[in-house]
């Protein structure tokens, strides 16, 4: 009975997925978007093959549900992350550092979130401490962990708050604060702590990075750069620690850390501004995935736009930075050289976001614009998606990593509703998979940028559907330098980076196979 429900989801997925009219709504008005599952706070995680996984959440409950890139929900019903009517759950999907999300590396979703089970209730101030639980759907919407999630940490601690980044083998680290003096019998300190958990909720280390606070520090956010973990946090100033991938701490940083963007296995960051003659001048520093440095550099801006509010990969392992008051946007290529592009009329009121193929989407409370790297309006004019903004609350937007904008948001009618813009900034109506995925027949491989490099450059390639693929990297006299891929790669987009720091300067080749089929291009390293 169980195979032949199987096989009749599978048909169902396979049918759905071969339409040319998308479920998507080409209304804009936010009733008539297409409702996805129950919840109050949305959460959206996108995937290369233009999928996403939307998350809801309300108070006792969080729900998810997977669309794919037509807007056709993959399961049959939202699966039901977490039911507990014993405990409030004080906030879940990432607003005010307060729960989270990522991808588990494979098309699914962990989730971590904080509620009061077992915690301190005081009778005139409500709760005073909470636990962080954690739960994981895989793509196909089965609960891959325990019912109800799994305890990362207890309420012995305190009331927390912190946020969740990928460990890059599937698996997640969660970096917390607790303030721990608002109950009876608390300890009388705050700590800054890291958990690090695998895809099949084993813990492999948990560090106490800092418990030198006599006020409760207020967490920033964690990124993973390489083998590094950045932590940003505040207490009467601007801090970060850096780990290593075993929970090691590095250093600590006393410089008022922003700004950070990590894309593979480098990161840039802003750590430090000063003003003279009228501008701000920033200091920009990229990393490599063992934490030294490639390059530093600096650039102005003019000091009535001195607070930078954007920080976004290019897609090349470069970063952009926009201001709050000028369309004037600094680009950092990825060997650190600066340009100021001009991205006319701009309004940052929304989000800014890579689209996917080395542009920007800026997304206001009601429409989207999506702009090539040079500046230029790829759409002719701005998208909107939403025409009556009153009637849908706690808007959150995403990039479908395909050029186009994934928007949910909770309406007067109850649960969470969703609408998209395609690449090519129509909403709603996908006429066929190349409006959303702009996918190749069968692969393309991309000429590797920078080019010249040194000592690091991004390999590009798109698969039209899950294969074995080989990429390697040779030498001019055809000996084979390393493997850099090898194995099954889902369809979408791929970026693989090179690091040619051991390496001599000269051409090389990469090889890209793909069962019978074979491509190379030329890549030139210079030291």
């Amino acid at each position: 009975m169980r195979v032949s429900h199987l096989t009749f989801l599978f048909f169902l997925t396979y049918s759905l997925s071969q339409v040319t009219t998308a479920q998507w709504s080409t209304s804009t008005y936010a009733e008539s978007s297409l409702y996805v599952c129950p919840g109050f706070y949305p959460g959206i995680v996108t995937y290369n093959d233009g999928s996403s996984i939307i998350l809801g959440s309300l108070q006792n409950y969080i729900f998810a549900q997977k669309l794919d890139p037509y807007g056709y929900k993959q399961w049959i019903q939202p699966v039901q992350i977490l039911y507990n009517d014993s405990s409030d759950i004080t906030a879940v999907t990432g607003y005010q550092n307060w729960g989270g999300w990522v991808s588990d590396g494979d098309y699914g979703v962990i989730v971590f979130w904080y509620d009061h089970r077992g915690a301190y209730l005081d009778p005139n101030e409500g709760y005073k401490n909470s636990s962080i639980y954690a739960q994981r759907v895989d793509k196909n919407g089965v609960i891959r962990w325990t019912i109800g999630g799994v305890k990362i940490k207890g309420p012995e601690t305190g009331l927390k708050q912190g946020g969740i980044v990928s460990d890059g083998k599937g698996g997640f680290v969660i970096s917390w604060t607790d303030r721990g003096f608002d109950y009876p019998g608390a300890p009388n300190k705050s700590l800054l702590s890291a958990i690090r958990y695998d895809q099949d909720a084993h813990k492999i280390w948990e560090t106490l990075i800092d418990s030198s606070f006599i006020y409760w520090p207020f967490f920033y956010d964690v990124f993973r750069g390489g083998q590094r973990l950045y932590i940003r946090y505040a207490i009467g100033g601007n801090y970060s620690r850096v780990i290593d991938d075993q929970g090691g701490i590095i250093t600590k940083s006393p410089e008022p850390v922003f700004g950070i963007v990590s894309e593979g296995d480098s990161l840039v960051y802003v750590d430090k501004y000063s003003s003279q003659f009228g501008v701000y001048r920033f200091t920009v520093h990229k990393l490599n995935g063992m934490g030294d440095t490639l390059w530093t550099t600096l650039f102005d801006v003019a000091s009535d736009c001195n607070e930078l509010v954007n920080f976004i990969p290019d897609g090349y392992n470069g970063v952009y930075f926009t201001s709050t008051c000028s369309d004037t946007i600094i680009h950092v290529n990825s060997l650190g050289l600066v340009s100021e592009e001009v991205f006319t009329g701009i309004s940052f009121g929304g989000q800014a976001f890579f689209d996917g193929n080395h542009g920007l989407i800026v997304t206001s409370v009601t429409t989207a614009k999506r702009f090539e790297q040079t500046g230029q309006m790829l759409w002719p004019s701005p998208v909107e998606y939403l025409q009556d903004p009153l009637n849908a609350y706690f808007r959150l937007t995403a990039s479908d990593n395909n050029g186009g904008v994934i928007v949910a948001f909770w309406t007067t009618l109850g649960g969470i509703f969703c609408q998209h813009t395609g690449r090519n900034g129509k909403v709603g109506v996908i006429t066929n998979i190349n409006e959303t995925l702009d996918m190749p027949k069968d692969f393309s491989l991309s000429q590797n940028y920078p080019n010249p490099f040194n000592p690091t450059t991004t390999i590009e390639f798109t698969l039209n559907q899950r294969t074995t693929v080989e990429l390697s990297i040779f030498d001019l006299l055809g000996k084979k330098v390393t493997t850099l891929v090898d194995g099954a790669l889902e369809a979408g987009t791929h970026r693989i980076m090179f690091d040619g720091s051991k390496s001599p300067s000269g051409t090389y080749f990469y090889r890209f196979s793909k069962k019978n089929n074979h491509t190379s291009k030329r890549m030139m390293l210079i030291r």
